[in-house]
């Protein structure tokens, strides 16, 4: 029997509030970048298998178009260096609804914590029609990061 994945209606929710300005191609991609446990063996194959506590983090890059309401959020998220210590860190999280083709819809829901913006976005000056100079993309990385699906 096949199985069918219907994807559409995607949510990206910074500081409590859903993002819509977005532009064509990729809008967010969550990327988890460490392991959650690593290994080692020894003789006699002993093996200890421990905890990687990095493996929680991740990094979220958010591709909005330039000069709109939710460019503005996100650059008021961009930490001041002088006053780093009283940053506010940020929640979010990224909702796939995903249906089986027969109506029923499941919601795979990635919730992130401890998160920061951390970088400055970069930009693009072009004088041949490209659209991709009105987008600008935004790094936040996050210390902890957990998958739920309902």
């Amino acid at each position: 029997m096949a199985i069918y994945a219907l994807t559409g209606d995607d949510q990206i929710i910074i500081n409590q509030v859903p993002l819509n300005d977005f532009p064509d191609g990729d809008i967010g991609t969550l990327s988890i970048q460490n392991t959650i446990a690593e290994m080692t063996t020894g003789k006699d194959a002993n093996t200890i298998f421990a905890l990687n506590e990095a493996g929680k983090n991740a990094v979220l890059t958010i591709r909005v178009l330039m000069g709109s309401s939710d460019d503005k959020r996100l650059n008021g998220l961009i930490p001041q260096t002088s006053r780093f210590a009283s940053y506010s860190l940020v929640e979010g999280s990224i909702i796939k609804q995903i249906g089986d083709g027969a109506g029923n819809i499941s919601y795979n829901t990635y919730m992130l914590s401890g998160g920061m913006v951390n970088k400055l976005p970069d930009v693009k000056i072009n004088v041949n029609g490209d659209g991709q100079q009105a987008v600008v993309e935004y790094q936040v990385i996050f210390a902890l990061a957990s998958r739920a699906i309902q």
